[in-house]
């Protein structure tokens, strides 16, 4: 058993000082293989419960019922504790510096949360001492302050950390002190070290054989500087008269020995390892600096998918030794295969979606000057370029469609420069070919335009030779129709005179025959006034026929008359004469020899209709 191989002598004090209560508490107990040491310094208000004895003695019972030195215990008991005081909060929240030492009489280990304290003497010299969870400590250890000037500090009670916080940070835990015969441990509270410093306590300690001694000593000095205030005070020694010696030790050390050696090997074995892992990982990073080059300068050469290969070896390797760089790695992959998803875009002509993508390339580069910046902007130049071409190319369509052939050609003109300035070979060519398609149309509307303005007027002149023509012939027509009236009017007055001799001879049929002929002449003369005269005359003759002769006689002689004229081919002459023996035929109800006659004048028609000459 340790406590019996072992002597830790402990005494403490602990007074209220100027106060009227004395929140502090200590508390220990000593254990067959450990043993504990707890002090706490209540910081709270309240003056019914003691937060400095609730928090002393949880942490003593949560011990005693499992003694250990596991950090992860020890850490879970002062955890309870700070539950316990939240617990037990009434009036106010309860909250406690604390100080915990636990040993197993060869070693010990301790905790702070606040800003009570933990020092430890060795051949009568503070070697180590605990550091206070204040905003002073910060202040130490952040060389803003002396350490000697915590005691007095206005911030040395603002503290970090403290029990009763709702929500405890992680708790300090001190690594293992391995203690020898003669050496000291004490715990205390603020009252004593704002008071009272390290080297006080060491002259204290020279010559001194108990505890008592040295607490004695301590307090004199303290109640000896007649302090107007003076905060309750609390000091805790522990002489480690004997510590544990393992009776197993020398056996323990030829194994501490062996294993020790097998830890050498190990890690000569591991150091190996790590050198040659070490070595990898600095070519490896090597290679991945010179892909991250390789890729920056494809993109000063605009081959953006080898510099997307390059960077993703780049990434692959820091991912592969969590590299710092691997999220900028990571960035600059993703923002590249952006970056090529807008090429691609603008290769395949889908503008409007180049530009999206170059422009989320850009939000997500920010405001940071780059390599990759340079080529978008480049890049969303060229596709805004290429939007307007295409905008000019459709309103230049649309205008053909309108017919509007001078305002197309405008737009493709401009198109084309502008595809020539962003070298859109493609686009120069589209451009191109609906320029020349416009200048063929104008060419062929001008050629259709001189044949329509030659045939006009080569229409123009036939119309002109026709007309003359027309009125030649009209002309022609009206002299032959003028001598014509002129030979039909001798005609008719011969005809008449002829009448006239045969009606004077009594000769009826004859002289009425001559008359109807007469008559039909200076009809075609238009000398309708002597055609109206015959009218009497041919009714005076029908009157002198009935008076003197047969009709039958008369239409058969004017039937024979007309033959004679058709063989002639005076048609005009026998048509008169035919509708003459008609006529006569008809009084008589002669049908057969009337049927004739239509027969003999039809078929003058006929000839009539073919021998008329057809009109322009």
């Amino acid at each position: 058993m340790r406590k019996l191989n072992s002597k830790f002598n402990t005494s403490f004090v602990s007074e209220e000082g100027t106060y009227l209560q004395n929140k502090d508490y200590f508390a220990f107990v000593e254990l067959d293989n450990y043993a504990c040491y707890v002090i706490a310094d209540g910081i709270d208000e309240d003056k019914d419960l003691e937060s400095a004895k609730l928090a002393v003695t949880t942490f003593i019972k949560n011990f005693s019922a499992r003694p250990t030195m596991n950090r992860f215990f020890l850490r879970k008991y002062l955890r309870d504790v700070n539950s316990e005081l939240i617990g037990s909060s009434r009036n106010v929240r309860l909250k406690a510096s604390i100080t915990v030492v636990v040993t197993n009489y060869s070693k010990v280990i301790y905790s702070v949360i606040g800003n009570t304290r933990f020092y430890y003497f060795k051949d009568g010299y503070l070697k180590h001492k605990s550091k206070d969870q204040s905003l002073a400590q910060n202040l130490v250890d952040d060389e803003m302050i002396p350490q000697d000037a915590i005691a007095k500090h206005f911030e040395r009670n603002n503290l970090s950390s403290y029990l009763g916080q709702s929500n405890l940070g992680k708790i300090y835990m001190s690594k293992k002190i391995k203690v020898a015969d003669g050496d000291v441990f004490a715990l205390l509270t603020k009252g004593v070290w704002e008071n009272c410093d390290g080297k006080e306590i060491e002259d204290a300690l020279e010559g001194a054989k108990e505890p008592k001694e040295v607490l004695d000593s301590v307090e004199d000095m303290i109640l000896s500087k007649q302090l107007k205030d003076i905060e309750n005070y609390t000091l805790a020694l522990t002489f480690v008269e004997k510590a544990y010696l393992d009776p197993k030790r020398s056996k323990k050390i030829k194994i501490a020995i062996i294993v020790a050696i097998l830890l050498l090997l190990i890690i000569a074995i591991g150091v190996g390892a790590f050198m040659i892992y070490k070595n990898k990982k600095e070519n490896d990073i090597a290679a991945m600096n010179k892909a991250k080059n390789n890729a920056e300068q494809y993109i000063q050469n605009g081959n953006m998918e080898k510099a997307e290969e390059e960077y993703k070896k780049a990434l692959d390797i820091a991912e592969k030794y969590k590299l710092p760089e691997e999220q900028d790695l990571d960035d600059d992959y993703k923002d590249t295969g952006i970056v090529i998803d807008g090429d691609k875009a603008l290769d395949g002509k889908k503008y409007e979606d180049a530009l999206d993508k170059y422009v989320l390339a850009l939000e997500k580069a920010g405001d940071a000057e780059n390599i990759e910046r340079s080529y978008v902007l480049k890049k969303m130049d060229l596709a805004k370029q290429a939007i307007k071409i295409a905008d000019l190319l459709t309103l230049g369509d649309k205008q053909v469609e309108n017919a509007d052939l001078d305002g197309a050609l405008g737009n493709y003109l401009q198109a084309k420069d502008l595809a020539i300035d962003a070298n859109l070979k493609d686009e120069k060519k589209e451009a191109m070919d609906k320029i020349q398609k416009i200048y063929d149309q104008k060419g062929a509307d001008a050629k259709q335009k001189k044949a329509d303005d030659d045939k006009a007027a080569a229409d123009a002149k036939q119309a002109a030779d026709d007309q003359k023509k027309q009125q030649d012939d009209a002309a022609k027509k009206a002299e032959d129709d003028k001598k014509a009236a002129k030979d039909s009017e001798a005609k008719a007055i011969d005809l008449r005179k002829n009448g006239d001799l045969k009606y004077t001879a009594g000769d009826y049929v004859s002289a009425k025959m001559y008359y109807a002929l007469a008559k039909e002449a200076f009809e075609q003369a238009n000398d309708n006034s002597l055609a109206d005269e015959l009218v009497e005359k041919i009714a005076l003759m029908d009157k002198k026929i009935n008076e003197t002769s047969d009709k039958k006689s008369e239409a058969d002689k004017y039937k024979a008359e007309a033959d004679k004229k058709y063989s002639a081919g005076d048609t005009s002459s026998a048509k008169v004469l035919y509708l003459l023996a008609k006529d006569v035929y008809s009084s008589l109800g002669d049908a057969d020899d009337v049927t004739k006659v239509t027969e003999k004048i039809a078929a003058i028609d006929q000839v009539t209709a073919k021998a008329q000459p057809t009109a322009k």
